[in-house]
């Protein structure tokens, strides 16, 4: 028996006895979403792909809570991502990738420790962009994702979050990370991570920013241990008109290490200035513009999405090649159809086109390419 099975084995019965000592606190939920992509970047052929999680990402998930009394509670979440095209982990190597959370709270607010998603992000419990509705195309597919523009903070371990809404209509987060891989190191040789955000919530208007900052203390792949640190700062502006919602995004990044996020990031060695130890170890990385225009409304007995992205960049740190082209504009033009087949269950159709030019010249297959993609989403 390999390993593997072992581990899964002990994982399973540790999850089964947890729902019988506490069945009424502990519940399951997902999201199992899966389709095929057909992709074509420019000087490349088309490919097509069974692709997981290209509206909604794929996960499952438990939570609990128990009642401490006085309005006081004890929560957790643990949420994986799964890839369902092949029954992989997300990420590999961890079990609760998305959130390992164990919270407290009452009418004082919440009080988060664990792994969890950065504010700046869309991924588990307090991550922002969702709750602030910022992705009009409502996607997690590439370049219709936020992150297919926008820099994210990606997954923070050592975490602790409080969250706080001193009115109802008025949402208050700040995070802090005391590793955001590892606190192994003395405090002043780990990387950190702060961030503050608010959000204000009324009658189909909604109002939200963002900010945070990336302190490195570590030399890692893209980085080196006196990079200067990353701020970045985003808002988001939408209103719900009948049944038609309109947005607007925006966000600007200093020394940010990328551009974009996730499986979209462009970085320094992708773009065409080398990737010798000075370059990944520039003090100063990139510095970014972001807009965000969209809007959806219903259409069929379903629901049609617009968006337009467009990234001003520049690269502000050295170069192995000294004719390198260090500014680029990158645009995503991005169409989606959804409809309902019950309360759970949906189908979708969507289809982006992107272009770079400047420094994204470098990485054109894909800077500049074309995507669809069709699949069903079912949540549980």
């Amino acid at each position: 028996m390999s390993i593997k099975i072992i581990k899964s084995a002990a994982a399973i019965t540790c999850l089964t006895a947890m729902s019988a000592a506490a069945a009424s606190s502990v519940s399951v939920y997902g999201v199992i979403d899966t389709g095929f992509g057909v992709s074509k970047g420019k000087g490349q052929a088309a490919k097509v792909q069974a692709i997981s999680g290209g509206n909604a990402a794929s996960r499952w998930g438990l939570k609990g809570q128990e009642d401490l009394g006085g309005g006081n509670y004890v929560k957790f979440v643990l949420e994986q991502g799964l890839k369902i095209n092949n029954g992989e982990g997300q990420t590999s190597g961890v079990l609760f990738d998305r959130d390992s959370l164990l919270i407290i709270g009452g009418r004082w607010g919440e009080l988060g420790f664990g792994r969890s998603g950065s504010l700046m992000g869309t991924t588990g419990y307090f991550g922002q962009f969702p709750k602030m509705s910022a992705n009009p195309m409502a996607c997690n597919y590439l370049d219709a994702a936020l992150i297919g523009s926008l820099v994210n903070s990606g997954m923070l371990n050592n975490s602790v979050t409080y969250q706080v809404k001193p009115a109802n209509t008025l949402t208050l987060t700040a995070q802090y990370s005391n590793g955001i891989s590892t606190d192994e190191a003395k405090w002043a040789k780990n990387n950190h991570y702060y961030g503050l955000s608010a959000q204000y919530k009324n009658q189909g208007f909604n109002l939200g920013t963002i900010f945070t900052v990336i302190d490195y203390r570590q030399s890692g792949a893209n980085n080196g241990a006196d990079s200067d640190p990353t701020y970045n700062l985003f808002f988001a502006v939408n209103q719900t008109f009948d049944q038609t919602r309109v947005h607007f995004d925006y966000q600007h990044v200093w020394n940010s290490r990328s551009l974009g996020g996730g499986p979209n990031a462009f970085y320094a060695k992708d773009l065409g200035f080398g990737s010798t130890a000075a370059v990944k170890g520039s003090k100063k990385g990139f510095r970014s513009d972001t807009f965000v225009i969209g809007a959806s409304t219903p259409l069929a007995g379903g629901r049609i999405f617009g968006a337009f992205k467009w990234n001003v960049g520049k690269w502000q740190g050295n170069s192995a090649k000294k004719d390198a082209d260090r500014d680029g504009n990158r645009w995503v033009a991005s169409l989606k159809y959804q409809y309902p087949l019950s309360k759970r269950t949906l189908v979708y159709a969507l289809g982006t086109y992107a272009r770079g030019t400047g420094m994204f010249d470098k990485a054109e297959a894909k800077a500049t390419r074309l995507l669809t993609a069709f699949g069903v989403q079912h949540n549980f």
